[in-house]
């Protein structure tokens, strides 16, 4: 209940992505109890890829769950089976989920869609990106309160994660206490998949080993809120117009390293349009050129953005289409607010 009052905001309705597993029935129960409690409308949605043939049987599922709660359900089916004509990738799978529950949250006056992601989908991550060599920025792994990852189909619209602190097993034996039934994707076994290796392993993994794990995100969380907190403030010192944002030299040779990065990133993005972030090497390279002398004579572009010196300061803008493109779409300045928005990291702790 705590974690929904934090993340709820001003959102008068929440959204719940329930694929009928039980992180996200677990997700769903509480929801729904929490807007009873504070007089909020909740929606609930699930995504039918159609990639199995009993999804359509477990989406109708969630629904009569749904309705003995009282939520509002609709399901959301994609017909799209990859760019290929072959079965789609993972990634294509994740995109078009979030691409469907932003048009949905949208046209029902959602603000917020909340997601059953829990403190085990948060150690799986740790492991993960540590052993792809990730920095502290991505070990912090999924935050409760973070933008919706596609564009633009996700503007304006974010994700909360109220369950965060809680554990998958704590959330069974809360619907087993309740005769609730969860549905298992057979797809949680596939050991092709990088998930369900890395779910073997934190499953043989001692308690102790789990705190230290959850430990170092707990700091690592707090140091990528603090740099959020820097670039959050640097960008209210920036002019924006239509097509162009204006940030101060002074602004930056003031800035500490990982807010400063942080900044860039968000500016680049809200000006270039890219839905996924730079390539951290190339973000680096960029924040080290704004200061330096000469460090952009003739302007550098990174994502879709143009970066370049305008006197004192440095202006963000898209970049030049190129030949035979469309033309670039207008920047949009307040992606770059959400990007840096605070994430809300006292939900870790409830």
């Amino acid at each position: 209940m705590t974690a929904f009052d934090l993340l709820a905001g001003y959102h008068s309705t929440i959204g719940l992505a329930v694929s009928g597993g039980s992180d996200s029935l677990a997700l769903l129960v509480i929801g729904a109890e929490w807007a009873r409690a504070r007089g909020r409308d909740v929606i609930a949605a699930t995504v039918d890829h159609g990639l199995r043939p009993e999804a359509l049987a477990e989406a109708e599922g969630v629904a009569a769950i749904c309705e003995r709660l009282g939520v509002a359900h609709d399901i959301l089916t994609w017909s799209h089976f990859g760019r290929s004509g072959g079965a789609p990738g993972q990634a294509e799978a994740r995109r078009a989920r979030h691409a469907l529950l932003a048009g949905w949250a949208k046209s029902r006056g959602a603000g917020l869609i909340a997601l059953g992601h829990t403190r085990d989908d948060r150690i799986e991550t740790f492991l993960m990106r540590a052993r792809k060599g990730s920095g502290w920025h991505g070990l912090a792994g999924p935050l409760p309160l973070a933008p919706s990852p596609v564009w633009p189909e996700g503007r304006g619209l974010q994700l909360g994660r109220p369950l965060l602190a809680f554990g998958r097993e704590e959330l069974r034996g809360e619907l087993r206490a309740r005769s609730l039934t969860w549905i298992d994707d057979p797809s949680n076994e596939a050991e092709r998949y990088e998930r369900v290796r890395t779910r073997q392993l934190v499953a043989r993994l001692e308690p102790e080993a789990r705190e230290r794990i959850v430990r170092i995100m707990r700091a690592a969380v707090d140091a990528r809120a603090n740099a959020l907190s820097g670039a959050r403030a640097a960008l209210e010192l920036c002019r924006h117009d239509g097509s162009d944002t204006t940030l101060p030299m002074a602004v930056v040779s003031g800035m500490a390293a990982d807010a400063k990065l942080r900044l860039v990133e968000a500016l680049v993005m809200a000006a270039g349009g890219a839905e996924t972030v730079p390539r951290r090497e190339a973000l680096e390279r960029l924040s080290g050129r704004l200061v330096e002398a000469g460090g952009l004579s003739g302007g550098m572009t990174l994502a879709g953005a143009w970066v370049r010196r305008k006197g004192q300061s440095i202006g963000f803008s898209a970049a030049p289409p190129r030949r035979g493109a469309d033309d670039a779409a207008p920047p949009a300045w307040d992606r770059a607010h959400a990007l840096l928005a605070d994430p809300v990291a006292k939900v870790l702790d409830t």
